[in-house]
Parts: C-alpha cells; sequence; structure tokens
C-alpha cells in the first residue's frame, strides 16, 4: 500500500521532495500509544499548552508563581493533593509587564521557590534589544527552549509575545503563530502556560470568555479560568476545558498579605456559575453601597466590625458588604485603613472629603 501512495504522490507533483514529505506518513499500527502525561496531573498536560485566563487583580501572577515554585523546588503546588511529591525541575518565565528584580524574585522566593532552578529574561543586558524580537513562534524562542530545556514555561500576558505583525484577531494568524510550540514542546520536553485577561460580556461563558483571541481556547489542552466568589476574599480556579481527561474540581483559593495563594478548599460551581452569581449579585451590592453611604449621615468615621455587625440585620451578608466597600473605596467614596497590630488590628472606612 505504502508502494501505491509514493506513486500517486510521484504523479501528482514531481517537483516535491518525495523522500521529506514521505517519511512524516506512516500506518497507524507503527505509531506507539501513549497515555498523556502531566506535569501536574489532570491539570496540566505535559509538552502542550494551557491557558490561564482571568480578570485584572484576581491573582494570575501568584497563580504561576506558585506553580513554578513548586516545580523548581519538588513541592506541591495549589492544585496538587496534598502529600504531592515530585523531582525539582529547571522552569522558566518570561514577563513584560512586572519587574523581576522589583516584584518577581522576592515573590517566588517567599514561595519557596529553587532559584538557581529558575531561567528568566536578564534585560539589563539586553544593550541590542534583542529581547523585543523573543517571540512566539521565531527562531529566537526555539533557540532559547532548546538552549535551557525548562520543563514547565510560563509567558505573562500572552500580548507580550505575539509578534507586532499578527492581528490576534485573525483565527489563522494566532493559529499559524502558537501551534509551532506544541511542536516544540513535544520535542524538548517543555510544557507552556499562556496568561491572558478574560472579558466582561454579559453572559459570556467558555472560550466567548477569553479577551483578544478565542482561538487561544481552541490551541490550549486544558484552559483553567480564575475570579472572585461571593465570599470576601476567596477566589475559584476553574478549568473549563481538559483534552486528556475529566474536568477537575474546582479549586477555591485565597492569597494572604505575604502575597501567596492558599487553598481554601473545592466546589462543584465553574466560571459560569461565578459569573452569573457575580451579575446577580450587581444589584444588592448598589443597594449596599447605598446603605454604607447613609451610614455616613450618622459618623464620617465608621469600624468596619461595626458595618458587618449591621449589615446582618439590613440582610446583607460579609461578602455582599466587603464587595461594595472595595467599590466604594475604588471609586474614591470612601477610603480604609488600619489602624493597630496583632489582635488589636482594626479596619476603619471614612467618606472622603471631595464626596
Amino acid at each position: 500500500m505504502q508502494g501505491n501512495f509514493e506513486e500517486y504522490a510521484d504523479g501528482v507533483n514531481s517537483s516535491l521532495d518525495n523522500d521529506i514529505l514521505l517519511s512524516c506518513f506512516k500506518t497507524l499500527d507503527s505509531f506507539t500509544e501513549e497515555e498523556a502525561p502531566w506535569i501536574v496531573p489532570g491539570w496540566i498536560p505535559a509538552e502542550q499548552i494551557t491557558l490561564i485566563a482571568a480578570d485584572g487583580g484576581v491573582g494570575k501572577t501568584s497563580i504561576w508563581v506558585d506553580l513554578l515554585s513548586a516545580i523548581s523546588s519538588g513541592r506541591p503546588c495549589l492544585l496538587d493533593p496534598p502529600g504531592t511529591t515530585r523531582t525539582p525541575a529547571t522552569v522558566a518565565f518570561l514577563t513584560s509587564e512586572d519587574s523581576v528584580t522589583k516584584k518577581l524574585k522576592r515573590k517566588l522566593r517567599e514561595a519557596g521557590a529553587k532559584e538557581a532552578n529558575i531561567i528568566t529574561m536578564d534585560t539589563s543586558a539586553d544593550s541590542g534589544s534583542i529581547l523585543r524580537e523573543l517571540k512566539f513562534g521565531t527562531d529566537l524562542l526555539k533557540a532559547f527552549v532548546r538552549r535551557f530545556r525548562p520543563v514547565l514555561c510560563v509567558f505573562d500576558p500572552v500580548q507580550g509575545f505575539v509578534p507586532p505583525d499578527i492581528n490576534m484577531g485573525s483565527r489563522n494568524a494566532m493559529r499559524d503563530c502558537m501551534a509551532p510550540l506544541v511542536a516544540l514542546g513535544e520535542e524538548v520536553g517543555t510544557t507552556f502556560v499562556v496568561v491572558c485577561h478574560t472579558n466582561k460580556r454579559k453572559g459570556a461563558s467558555g472560550r466567548d470568555r477569553i479577551a483578544d483571541s478565542a482561538d487561544l481556547w481552541d490551541i490550549a489542552r486544558s484552559v483553567l479560568m480564575s475570579g472572585y466568589t461571593e465570599d470576601q476574599g476567596v477566589r475559584y480556579l476553574s478549568q473549563e476545558k481538559n483534552n486528556y481527561d475529566a474536568l477537575q474540581t474546582t479549586v477555591l483559593f485565597s492569597i494572604g498579605e505575604d502575597g501567596l495563594v492558599h487553598r481554601e478548599g473545592t466546589t462543584w460551581k465553574r466560571d459560569r456559575d461565578f459569573s452569573q452569581e457575580y451579575a446577580a449579585n450587581i444589584s444588592k451590592r448598589v443597594d449596599c453601597k447605598e446603605w454604607i453611604e447613609r451610614l455616613f449621615d450618622e459618623s464620617a468615621r465608621l469600624r468596619m466590625r461595626d458595618i458587618y455587625d449591621a449589615a446582618a440585620d439590613a440582610g446583607y451578608s460579609s461578602a455582599t458588604v466587603g464587595r461594595a466597600v472595595k467599590e466604594l473605596v475604588d471609586s474614591q467614596r470612601c477610603r480604609r485603613w488600619c489602624e493597630g497590630f496583632g489582635s488589636g488590628k482594626m479596619w476603619w472606612i471614612e467618606k472622603t472629603s471631595s464626596v
């Protein structure tokens, strides 16, 4: 049969380099059947692309910092079951946003990373601005990955590594841009985690929630979405796509004052459930903000503990109060500060003079 195929190919286009072309084809019984390997079982498939998507401020950086720290040092990460062990490995991150020296080195160190196992860009050594050319699909990126052979490489954010001539809204262009990562990952043994933003379109879910280019959803083998729950300070990480296994149970987590992630439990809810809850509670938060502002009629300075106590009688949950206060602070209608230390720590808010 193979001989017939070769004769047919010769007849179709004799100018083709048949030796190169035909060496890329073989019968199915020549392939080895393999189980998909994992970097984090069930969550991040090895040698493929995993997408992490979230709104700004949710904690995307803290998530991948935890992941890189765990892989580099051999400890469990946020997504691992307790007691997980692994062999420490070389990892890498490429970012066009946060400073390595002013932020990320500290975050990784405090997260327990083995710094000698982490590779990243030294922009101070880039006198010729060559790092600006380090983009998806380029020979420079291939050279970097082949030289250091990291087990895991993070790109944050995706826009920083898309070539300037690529239209992120063009399906074919983005596929051609990102597809070489898969071949490179399987060749070298590198897994890629790509970070992007979600959009705020009402009612959107799944691939429609990916900002800039929904094709990122199609290219990725695993898609993780993160956002806030209605419980104050608690976030979720939901697996929305998994090509090699069943969808994993959503993980709940918080980010402490140290900037590190802390697992808070699991839930059956998905990103769509949380998005719908958020939309349903918008009107309640508006009412709660108005209620808090009326409290300022009695006192321009309010203790948060007293607000929470009074909110229960007014029919507002602590989560709704927390979000309402955050929105008031973000809009500069009030300011929030803390007094005291340890057990004597106390949070206050007051109405700003400009309102």
